[in-house]
């Protein structure tokens, strides 16, 4: 039997002040953990996302989850991810490389969207 996964929830923004991201994630044993990060360099709102999930997926990988259910209110990112949309843009086929390279350190990953309402 496959363990539950952790659930992960990503959400970054980026203002014209910086940009940073939160993040919480549950274990299946309802543990819960909140992170905020204050990212030093300017991005687009996409961009914050993809540093977000990056660096959260490689802090699950850390913590000992290896079956991650992500949740983001971003429909490019998620799109993206899913090969729905194409990136393009070489900075955001990037990131999906990099999302792809993190991923492989877990058993098994899944990105769910969600509505913004509802990303906690």
């Amino acid at each position: 039997m496959r363990p539950r996964p952790w659930s992960l929830y990503v959400d970054g923004s980026s203002t014209k002040d910086g940009s940073g991201t939160g993040l919480i994630l549950e274990s299946p044993a309802e543990a819960r953990y909140e992170h905020a990060l204050k990212f030093m360099f300017k991005a687009s709102n996409n961009e914050v996302e993809y540093e977000a999930l990056i660096t959260r997926i490689e802090l699950c990988y850390t913590i000992g989850a290896d079956f991650v259910q992500a949740f983001s209110d971003s429909q490019l990112v998620f799109s993206q991810l899913n090969g729905a949309y194409e990136a393009k843009d070489d900075t955001m086929a990037a990131y999906v490389r990099q999302v792809r390279e993190a991923t492989k350190l877990l058993k098994h990953f899944v990105i769910t969207h969600i509505p913004r309402l509802e990303n906690r």
